[in-house]
């Protein structure tokens, strides 16, 4: 009775413990390649590059409403002592306890710049978002029912899970038109991996005797799977089997290399640059419009009291998390330049804005850098992006919105991570009818 409502409290409350928006501070520094996942029409100043599997670039934002890692930690070490007090913690959080997380890793990624009108790029990812809404008076769960017998009838009422991973393979495209105008487009091929978006998720907990207690669940859930249902976990009427996994045993060695499109989506990112003067530019882009979409192993499942049913051959679609991006730039010097930047992130639920100034630049030969301030969620977001060349041809790269945050990252309950190392050969460009060699 008690094992379920702890697993899902664990999911809810720690598996994920931080909630997401991504990276702002990458979006100036123009000898990235990785600035086309932001813009399509921001072209890097490289004209070639090659990202390999692993090392070519990873990312990952988090961020969690109600409290940061050392208060769970201190909460967690507390449970079942003494010094116990679920009440503290749970009006620490307030009414819920909202998470989002994004990750992407990349898989590989080619570019090059076509004369002096175009660049052209492809890329193969794995990206993963979460969202979760749960209310902060699932703490209780974590203790045992007569402990909290006080508190009972206890109704647990609106939490919701969407979690979206998926493949994505991308062709971009960008071009300049005329001396001012750039236009990018980034079509991209989605393989639904594993998701599920949650519908009225309610939890009922009330005493029936002096050591009896009775446990009542409700709530649907759309469930998107990369293999079938373990057909040992459905029972003939469709309920679901509590003592059965509910992956088939061994069931990576399923996985095929066309497995991760077998329920193929499409999506597209759309991006403009425009020159207003030699000195100020804007740009815009809207990122990831499209969905992932099962048609084979999807499923709907319906929780009433103990019963889990599930429902097979349902067509699922979850939505990926778009974003739009307003960027503003002014050239203080041949190496020197600041922007100003407005993002919104268009969640399943819920939208999600931030706003970041950056000072972008070069200092010598072999090192690029950002400094910025970023809004959002908190107002103390200092973040720092590095371009170090270690070798010739091979830059290494960190970049982190929120500085102080991540290197304390007991107190953090916001954290950004972009990380990797690029191949990119010849830095050149034009300015003012001559050409400039670009630091290295």
């Amino acid at each position: 009775m008690k094992k379920l409502p702890l697993l899902i409290l664990l999911f809810l409350l720690n598996g994920a413990a931080f909630n997401a928006y991504s990276q702002n501070t990458m979006y100036f520094m123009d000898r990235l390649p990785q600035q086309l996942n932001f813009n399509p029409a921001l072209m890097p100043r490289v004209n070639f590059f090659l990202n390999l599997p692993g090392i070519g670039g990873n990312q990952i934002d988090i961020y969690n409403s109600g409290f940061n890692a050392r208060q769970f930690m201190d909460f967690t070490d507390n449970l079942g002592s003494e010094n116990y007090n679920p009440d503290k913690f749970i009006n620490s959080i307030g009414d819920f306890n909202q998470t989002n997380l994004e990750t992407r890793t990349n898989l590989f990624a080619l570019g090059f710049r076509l004369k002096n009108k175009g660049y052209f790029s492809m890329s193969a990812s794995v990206r993963s978002f979460l969202e979760l809404k749960a209310p902060s008076n699932f703490v209780y769960l974590l203790d045992d029912y007569e402990k909290i017998a006080d508190r009972l009838p206890l109704s647990i009422e609106g939490a919701n899970i969407v979690f979206n991973s998926f493949s994505q393979v991308a062709i971009t495209y960008s071009r300049v038109f005329g001396e001012k105008l750039t236009i990018g487009i980034s079509p991209k091929l989605i393989g639904a991996l594993g998701g599920i978006k949650s519908d009225k998720l309610s939890l009922r907990v009330s005493q029936t005797g002096q050591y009896d207690f009775e446990t009542e669940y409700s709530g649907d859930a759309q469930i998107g799977l990369p293999v079938p249902i373990n057909p040992w976990a459905i029972d003939v009427n469709g309920e679901l089997n509590p003592d059965e996994d509910i992956l088939p045993e061994n069931w990576l060695e399923d996985i095929k290399i066309s497995s991760p499109f077998q329920n193929a989506g499409f999506a597209f990112d759309l991006g403009v640059n425009y020159e207003l003067s030699k000195k100020f530019s804007v740009s815009a882009s809207f990122l990831d419009i499209g969905n992932s979409r099962w048609e084979k192993n999807g499923y709907k499942s319906m929780i009433e009291n103990e019963t889990t049913k599930i429902i097979k051959n349902q067509s699922v679609k979850i939505k990926i998390p778009s974003k739009i991006y307003l960027g503003v730039n002014y050239k203080l010097s041949p190496k020197w330049n600041t922007g100003l930047l407005v993002k919104n992130v268009m969640y399943e639920n819920e939208n999600k804005a931030s706003a970041t100034l950056s000072l972008n630049g070069y200092l010598g030969r072999k090192l690029s850098t950002s400094v910025s301030y970023t809004n959002a969620y908190s107002y103390h977001n200092l973040g720092l992006g590095i371009r170090l060349r270690l070798l010739p041809g091979s830059d290494l790269f960190v970049v982190t919105d929120n500085l102080s945050q991540l290197i304390n990252y007991e107190t953090a309950q916001l954290a950004s991570l972009a990380f990797g190392i690029n191949l990119a050969f010849g830095i050149k460009q034009k300015t003012e009818g001559k050409t400039d060699k670009v630091p290295e």
